[in-house]
């Protein structure tokens, strides 16, 4: 009876990993923080 539960936790588990990988490498020249209008300008 334990056995759905178990596989069912493990897919949980896989696609809240997968979740954890992604591409923060931003291409764009144009890219700045949301919510920081004067990121871009900070220390100048």
């Amino acid at each position: 009876m334990r056995r759905p539960f178990y596989i069912f936790s493990l897919l949980i588990a896989v696609l809240a990993m997968s979740g954890c990988t992604g591409n923060y490498k931003y291409s764009d020249d144009e890219y700045r923080p949301l919510g920081e209008p004067t990121a871009v300008n900070r220390g100048v």
